[in-house]
């Protein structure tokens, strides 16, 4: 028996202790698969009772049958219940950084791309994957746009001019300090725009734009989520916003 199915098709029914039990077993499955009644009363607060009306109201016999389950099959609920919070963790980080991005500040950031006559996308590392989606997504709205491998970007001093902008990916690395310095004292420096998730980015302050993504850290999440989660979310927003533009 699924223990976490049996909970969502009577959830109509739970009471606020059978949610608050639900809840218990679900992030404590160790404790309700070895401990008695008793235990489980003093510990966590419930009758024990309570215990054997919520184990027959989602379809056991009794918190035997219930207890004997959850010991059998408590590793596949712990890796189901940690797949499901993960689901609903990125959910959260996904609906935050909409609410971040309205129409408004995603036309602030289009108005940024509009002017800028050639345009360079760059990211080190793990970044680099935002960047080259970036760049694809400039390109099939018909920007003049390049990705820029990291190893790549030195060149930019050469021929980068005051009309591009150039565009960098990063966490939170200071690997591009060098350019970005050296740019920012050209006599043809381009408009310079950083896309990261930290609010503190060693470089921010060398920047033009900098656009701060929601991460982990902001929904209060127990996973250390990928900010590539939050970049290639951005970045379908933003293409989303240039399709309304047609």
């Amino acid at each position: 028996m699924n223990l976490l199915n049996q909970i969502r098709m009577v959830s109509d029914d739970l009471t606020p202790t059978d949610e608050k039990i639900a809840k218990a077993v679900i992030e404590n499955p160790d404790d309700f698969a070895r401990l008695d009644t008793a235990v489980i009363s003093e510990r966590y607060g419930f009758s024990q009772p309570a215990l054997t009306r919520f184990a027959k109201k989602i379809g056991y016999s009794g918190y035997a049958e219930f207890k004997y389950d959850i010991a059998r099959n408590k590793n596949a609920l712990s890796e189901e219940t940690r797949a499901e919070t993960f689901a609903t963790e990125t959910g959260r980080l996904l609906e935050k950084t909409e609410s971040e991005f309205p129409e408004e500040k995603l036309s602030e950031i289009v108005a940024v791309l509009d002017r800028a006559q050639r345009i360079y996308v760059t990211g080190y590392h793990r970044s680099r994957a935002s960047a080259e989606l970036m760049n694809a997504a400039l390109i099939n709205y018909r920007y003049s746009s390049q990705a820029i491998a990291y190893d790549e970007v030195f060149k930019l001093d050469a021929f980068c001019r005051k009309t591009d902008l150039l565009i960098v990916f990063s966490v939170a690395s200071g690997v591009y300090g060098e350019l970005i310095k050296g740019l920012a004292e050209s006599e043809h420096k381009p408009e310079t725009m950083l896309i990261t998730c930290s609010k503190k980015h060693d470089l921010a302050k060398y920047f033009d734009h900098v656009i701060v993504l929601p991460d982990s850290k902001s929904i209060h999440s127990s996973y250390a989520l990928d900010p590539a989660i939050t970049n290639l979310f951005f970045i379908n927003l933003l293409a989303m916003h240039l399709h309304t533009q047609i």
